[in-house]
């Protein structure tokens, strides 16, 4: 028996000892692509660094053009309008600056340009500003001689000492790319590399197996002679798993009643987020956001109702959508003013869902109820709002919602592009439907003073109805 294993034991050496090799080549591997990476990110970090300094030495440029263009103007014309630029100026241009300045702090050639044309912007912006004194003083002369003596030197050199500092920065540019470039070659020889080592890892892998398979052969030969010690093994082993199989089964039982009380409690935490949003809408005084608070706290209950239902089936989460709808319109009809007048009516079968579309088919009934409460009544108006859902053509569900208010062409001139419009139209589309709107009552009832109502079919073609059970 020693014999046999000895020849097993170095086989089992030889597996590991190429394991170890392999991972040890593929770590090497990751840490050459993560260096060369590392170093690629900074590159390109230098070379955006040289271009945001560019950027900001051309907007320095620019600024002192304009306040140039705009005093030029307010000489011509008088025009106090050709001087915003300027006012504008005097509060960017120390900002702006500064802002250079901290780009190029790293760059002692750079910064010795900037302490040479620095001065010479606030010399030039503090001769704008007796131009511009003397001119609203009427003395029109000295302002274009005290221009003339320093203006024209003084903005040349300004713009030679910036185009200077952008050539120098673009020498910059083009040596950090260049660095980049080289980078990059370099991340491609590591890639290059990790495949050569993914090679070796490959043919190191096809070995071992080699060797595994000739081990578990000789292994089946070797076991054949201590059958009935395995059978005995196997037995205990059964044992064994059935025990397992049994606290498993228990396990699974505690974790589904776990899961509904988990739905129950978010469900119960959503009402009081609801609650909440009630109390903050109380609180404000200010009329849109008092409607905000109340249709985002509609829409928060409906899902609280939706998830308060939910339970786990045999094979999967589901819910009886009577349950689910119910509860909502429960909620709604319990969130309306006291005294309204506006009675809502369920006629829902109770055809059993996924829970995955019981919550979002709650926020489609939930924003269609609201809608009409909201708009197909006068406030104090009496009415009634009917929801509907069963089994269409072809076994398709078919939510109706519909009132006996105003009629849908006043109703989608008010609310056409709202956030309830966009929800209704979202959520429709998810179940492969659309809304379906005409009115509720013929014409000829509408004739004899009865209002035309409003009708809103979806069909729910993506809507899976498990089998009764």
């Amino acid at each position: 028996m020693q014999v046999l294993q000895e020849p097993s034991l170095r086989r089992n050496r030889a597996l590991v000892a190429t394991i170890a090799l392999s991972f040890l080549l593929l770590l090497c591997s990751a840490g050459l692509t993560f260096h060369v990476s590392q170093q690629g990110v900074a590159a390109d970090a230098l070379v955006e660094h040289t271009t945001e300094v560019q950027r900001a030495l051309n907007a320095t440029l620019l600024t002192i053009g304009g306040t140039e263009s705009g005093l030029r103007g307010f000489l011509l014309t008088g025009d106090q309008s050709f001087l915003k630029p300027h006012s504008e100026v005097r509060e960017l241009m120390p900002k702006q600056l500064a802002d250079l300045r901290a780009l190029i702090a790293d760059n002692p050639e750079q910064l010795a340009n900037f302490d040479v044309f620095a001065p010479l912007i606030e010399q030039r912006l503090a001769d704008i500003d007796a131009a511009v004194t003397a001119q609203r003083a009427g003395r029109r002369a000295d302002a274009i001689a005290a221009l003339q003596r320093t203006g024209l030197p003084t903005l040349n050199n300004i713009r030679s000492r910036i185009e200077a500092a952008s050539e120098l920065e673009q020498r910059l540019l083009g040596e950090r790319q260049r660095a980049a470039a080289e980078l990059r070659d370099r991340f491609s020889n590591a890639v290059v590399v990790m495949l050569l080592a993914s090679g070796v890892l490959t043919l190191f892998a096809l070995i071992s197996v080699r060797r595994y398979l000739t081990t578990v052969h000789e292994s089946r030969l070797r076991l054949a002679s201590h059958n009935v010690e395995l059978e005995q093994r196997v037995q205990a082993r059964t044992e064994e798993l059935e025990k397992a199989a049994e606290e498993a089964h228990r396990e699974r039982t505690r974790a589904e009643s776990l899961l509904t009380d988990v739905n129950h409690r978010v469900g119960n935490n959503l009402a009081l987020v609801s609650s909440f949003l009630t109390m903050q809408q109380r609180a404000v005084k200010n009329p849109d956001a008092a409607r905000a608070l109340s249709a985002a706290r509609m829409r928060v209950q409906a899902i609280a109702s939706a998830h308060r239902k939910l339970r786990l089936g045999a094979d999967f989460a589901t819910v009886k959508v009577n349950e689910v709808l119910g509860a909502v319109l429960d909620d709604i009809s319990a969130g309306l003013p006291p005294g309204d007048l506006i009675r809502i009516q369920c006629q829902v079968e109770p055809l059993e869902i996924n829970a995955r579309d019981a919550v979002s088919l709650g926020v489609l009934t939930s924003e269609l109820v609201m809608n009409a409460v909201k708009h197909a009544f006068a406030p104090g108006e009496a009415g009634e709002v009917s929801v509907v859902l069963a089994p269409g053509k072809d076994s398709v569900a078919v939510l109706e919602v519909s009132d006996d208010g105003v009629g849908w062409h006043e109703q989608h001139s008010q609310e056409a592009g709202g956030l309830g419009t966009k929800i209704i139209d979202m959520v429709a589309r998810q179940f492969g439907g659309r809304p379906e709107r005409s009115a509720r009552f013929h014409e000829g009832l509408a004739a004899q003073g009865r209002r035309p109502g409003t009708r809103i079919r979806v069909n729910l073609t993506k809507l899976h109805i498990m089998p009764a059970t």
